[in-house]
């Protein structure tokens, strides 16, 4: 069901945006991870209209614009500003969760019924240009994004010399501790080891550390620790994933043997269990990205952010992920779309993905973006952040999430030996290629 949002706003209602926003403290919304997470509900319609701005709308841009996103209040937030700036387009929104608009969209888009504007994680976008929907961006707009986005980010978006999405935001796990239940922040796996020693009670349930570990996303900073780099050192190989390699046995024999601090079989180990008992102040440690922030602070949590532990004196490396905005090869309206994707990436739009989800843009200089330079949460996500890899930007990237989180699954429940754990993970994915109509030789 779609939210209609006709919001032609007058100019001050923008200045009362920049300088009265909802800081981060105020948020109310979460978003899951967006590699994994489930498809989100549609809110109910809503309809808001304002007085027309009598600003002239910039360079002429006008008409129908159609946009998917995954708040309903950055939509609501995004939008308003947007109109300030471009007051002769009419936007209507939908709620729909990342990591299905693509899909969607290779629906919605032949039919007429999809999106001119819509966002994805990075590891689809391969996907997305081979299904040609996505328009590319002008040689003018990559130069001036190549100048402003992240190197890291800007490269998730290319493929063969063009540019086809815009990064808005970047995120990475890192440890999330309680302040009130840790007196001494740990820099190492077995700090907190040796904290679990005295704090767990397993008879009722209580653990030091807790987190979602069969998901491949949160857990594959266990295999890095001990050299693994899934598709080879470029992570673009596919047809060398590793599962098999001694890096990952090593790996995962250091990661079941932590089970000891942490009793509990997958099935139980859920995203409430772990990450939302953290963020109501049930737990001394999680493992999870900044897409947990706003519920902590919602609920008063005295918690702080810091890089992930040491493991045999190696700083882990984890994924980082890139949330792209694309415009739809499909739109009729492709000027407007491009104007909405290009406010996204700005200054005015990173300020306000700040100020209403609490998450980091992928903009290079973050000094002119109030509050957030600032941010003691976010600064302990960006610790992480150089030992960080983006996930794999090649579309066989959708084959590796299965068997890479089978590998934790099976292992960690001990429903298979390390060696047949590996041989399996290998058997999935070149099944899972063939089917693709690929193969590895």
């Amino acid at each position: 069901m779609k939210k209609f949002l006709s919001i032609l706003m007058a100019s001050s209602l923008l200045f009362s945006l920049a300088a009265c926003g909802n800081t981060a403290s105020n948020v109310t919304t979460t978003s899951a991870p967006q590699t994994t997470a489930a498809p989100q509900t549609t809110a109910a319609p809503q309809t808001t209209t304002a007085a027309p701005n009598t600003t002239a709308a910039s360079g002429g841009i006008s008409g129908n614009l159609t946009v998917w996103l995954d708040n309903d209040d950055w939509a609501t937030a995004l939008i308003t500003a947007f109109n300030a700036k471009y007051p002769n387009v009419t936007v209507t929104t939908e709620n729909v969760g990342n990591v299905d608009q693509p899909q969607k969209v290779t629906l919605d888009g032949p039919a007429g019924t999809g999106p001119d504007v819509f966002c994805m994680p990075h590891d689809h976008v391969a996907t997305a240009i081979n299904d040609g929907i996505c328009e590319p961006f002008s040689a003018d707009l990559k130069t001036k994004y190549e100048s402003t986005i992240l190197p890291s980010a800007i490269g998730t978006a290319e493929k063969d010399g063009k540019l086809y999405g815009v990064p808005y935001q970047t995120e990475n796990v890192a440890l999330f501790y309680n302040k009130d239940l840790v007196k001494t922040v740990p820099t190492t796996f077995d700090d907190i080891i040796n904290f679990a020693k005295t704090y767990n009670d397993p008879a009722n349930g209580k653990y030091a550390l807790q987190w979602q570990v069969n998901d491949a996303y949160h857990n594959y900073f266990f295999l890095t620790a001990f050299g693994y780099s899934v598709f080879g050192p470029n992570r673009d190989d596919y047809k060398s994933p590793g599962f098999d390699s001694d890096a990952v046995a090593k790996g995962l024999a250091y990661y079941t043997s932590i089970r000891d601090i942490y009793d509990v079989n997958t099935a139980d180990a859920t995203y409430d269990a772990t990450v939302g008992a953290f963020t109501k102040g049930q737990v001394p440690f999680t493992i999870t990205g900044p897409w947990a922030i706003a519920d902590c602070v919602k609920n008063g949590v005295n918690f702080g952010v810091t890089k992930l532990p040491t493991i045999n004196g190696v700083q882990p490396r984890c994924f980082s992920g890139v949330q792209v905005a694309a415009v739809s090869s499909y739109s009729t309206n492709k000027d407007a779309a491009f104007a909405f994707v290009d406010f996204m990436a700005s200054p005015d739009g990173a300020k306000i993905l700040y100020d209403v989800k609490g998450t980091l843009t992928a903009l290079k200089d973050i000094t002119n973006i109030a509050g957030l330079k600032d941010d003691e949460h976010l600064k302990g996500i960006e610790e992480q952040s150089p030992y960080s890899d983006p996930m794999p930007v090649i579309a066989e990237v959708q084959m590796m999430w299965q068997p890479l989180g089978d590998l934790f699954t099976f292992a960690w429940d001990k429903q298979l030996s390390i060696p047949d754990d590996q041989a399996k993970a290998m058997d999935t994915y070149e099944t899972l290629l063939q089917a693709a109509g690929e193969t590895m030789k």
